[in-house]
């Protein structure tokens, strides 16, 4: 994916927010935090485009281990629980890892570089047959439009309750 990772992190963070209203964590920052986490593993292109060695694809950084975002999801799960709605601080942080880890899940399946899922143990990948359905564009356009209907749908329910 190229540009459809920050709307699956809107729709998830949307979709989610409902379950984590008891913790009054705010919406926005909800809905932010969830967005960033869902682009943070392309930070790694700062890196990449400004010391990276041409040889390598930006996947092969931490930021695209899955067990890194797996990890950080556990933790955040973990913090979750143990703070029972008293913490506005751990919703924020399984949004943020969640979509992190989505990110990992949408580049496996949607992507020019392929993910390795066992890095860094190995960087043995699987072959995805890049004329599949959901690699020529498909995927992330109605990402993208699922995103702008959920967004719009906000609005109007927004100007109908004023």
């Amino acid at each position: 994916m190229k540009i459809a990772h920050a709307p699956a992190g809107y729709i998830v963070s949307k979709l989610l927010y409902s379950r984590f209203i008891k913790s009054k964590v705010s919406y926005n920052l909800f809905i932010f935090w969830g967005i960033v986490g869902a682009t943070a593993p392309d930070f790694d292109l700062l890196y990449y485009y400004t010391f990276g060695h041409p040889k390598h694809t930006h996947h092969e950084y931490f930021t695209h281990f899955p067990i890194f975002w797996l990890s950080l999801l556990l933790i955040s799960v973990v913090w979750l629980k143990l703070a029972n709605n008293n913490s506005q601080n751990a919703p924020l942080a399984f949004i943020f890892t969640i979509n992190g880890f989505i990110h990992m899940i949408l580049d496996s399946i949607n992507g020019e570089f392929l993910l390795f899922w066992l890095a860094p143990f190995s960087f043995y990948t699987l072959y995805i047959d890049p004329y599949l359905p959901w690699n020529d564009g498909t995927l992330e356009l109605f990402t993208i439009l699922w995103a702008l209907y959920l967004w719009k749908k906000n609005e109007i329910n927004q100007l109908l309750s004023k």
